[in-house]
C-alpha cells in the first residue's frame, strides 16, 4: 500500500516489479497500458488522459497519449504476447492515417510534433508487423504508408528529432512499402557528426554543446541499439559500431544512479 493525499491507495503494479523475469516485464508492461483503454476516442486515434500543459496543441497531446505507449505494446507483441486490446491501436492507426475518417491526424508541417509520433509507429510496423499491417486492407496500407512517408518532404529540427524520419523509413521498409533509403543514410550520417566520444552524443551539433539526460540516454542510445537491431542487415558497420558506443556509454552511465538503483539527476539537468 502507499499513502495518498486521501488515504490508502493500493500499489501500481508497475511500480511493485521486481523486474527479473520476462513474465515481470510482461505485467508491468500491460499494467501501464490496461488504463488508458477507457480512454480512446471513438475511432481509437487518440487518447485523452486529463489536461495538458504541452506548448503544442491539445490534439497533438492526444496523438501523444495514443502513440507513446507503442513503445510497450509493440514489444509485448513482438515478443509473443497476446495483448487483447492491441486492436483499438491498431484501429486508431487506420483511422489516424485515413484522410476521410473524422480522426485524421492531418497533414504533417515543417517542424510538426506530430513527427515525433511517427518514431514509435514506424517502430510498431518493423517489429509487429502481423498485427498493425498485415491485417490492414490495401487502401488502409497505402494510407499508413502515405502519412509516415509524408516526414520525408518536411523540415525537421537538426537534433535526435532526425531519428524519428529514420524510424518512419525503418518501419515502411519492413513492410516492403514505398521509403526513402536515400534519407535514411543522409539522417544517419548527420547524426554520426553529433557524437562526441565515449558513447557520448550532443543533441545537436556540437557546437550546440548540449548532451543532456533524457536526449543521451532515453532517446539517442536507445534508438541507436534499436537501429543496431532493425537495420543490422543493411548496415551492419553502423549497427556494430552503436552496440560498441552503448558499451562505452554504460561505463560511465552507471554512475548516475546510487547503489540501491536510484537514479541521481532528473530527466534534463546534465
Amino acid at each position: 500500500m502507499s499513502v495518498q493525499a486521501n488515504g490508502q491507495t493500493r500499489s501500481h503494479t508497475f511500480s511493485t516489479s521486481l523486474f527479473r523475469t520476462r513474465s515481470d516485464l510482461q505485467d508491468a508492461c500491460r499494467a501501464l497500458l490496461d488504463p488508458l483503454v477507457p480512454h480512446f476516442t471513438p475511432g481509437s486515434s487518440r487518447v485523452k488522459i486529463g489536461s495538458s500543459t504541452t506548448r503544442f496543441d491539445e490534439g497533438g497531446a492526444q496523438i501523444e497519449g495514443f502513440a507513446r505507449p507503442l513503445w510497450g505494446l509493440a514489444s509485448l507483441l513482438a515478443g509473443g504476447y497476446d495483448y487483447v486490446d492491441a486492436v483499438r491501436w491498431r484501429e486508431g492507426i487506420i483511422n489516424g492515417t485515413d484522410p476521410e475518417s473524422p480522426e485524421f491526424w492531418g497533414d504533417i508541417e515543417d517542424l510538426d510534433q506530430r513527427m515525433v509520433e511517427m518514431c514509435p509507429i514506424g517502430y510498431t510496423l518493423a517489429v509487429a508487423p502481423h498485427v498493425f499491417w498485415d491485417p490492414l486492407t490495401p487502401k488502409q496500407q497505402e494510407n499508413v504508408a502515405a502519412w509516415l512517408a509524408s516526414i520525408n518532404a518536411r523540415e525537421m529540427p537538426n537534433t535526435n528529432w532526425l531519428w524519428f524520419r529514420v524510424f518512419a523509413n525503418l518501419g515502411l521498409r519492413r513492410n516492403g512499402a514505398p521509403y526513402s533509403l536515400s534519407r535514411i543514410e543522409a539522417d544517419m550520417d548527420h547524426l554520426a557528426s553529433f557524437h562526441v566520444g565515449g558513447g557520448w552524443s550532443n543533441d545537436g551539433p556540437k557546437s550546440h554543446h548540449q548532451m543532456d539526460y533524457y536526449s543521451g540516454s532515453f532517446a539517442i542510445q536507445f534508438l541507436q541499439l534499436l537501429y543496431s537491431k532493425l537495420a543490422g542487415d543493411f548496415d551492419p558497420e553502423r549497427a556494430e559500431r552503436y552496440r560498441h558506443r552503448a558499451r562505452e556509454f554504460a561505463k560511465d552511465f552507471v554512475h548516475y544512479f546510487a547503489p540501491d538503483g536510484t537514479p541521481l539527476l532528473s530527466r534534463c539537468n546534465l
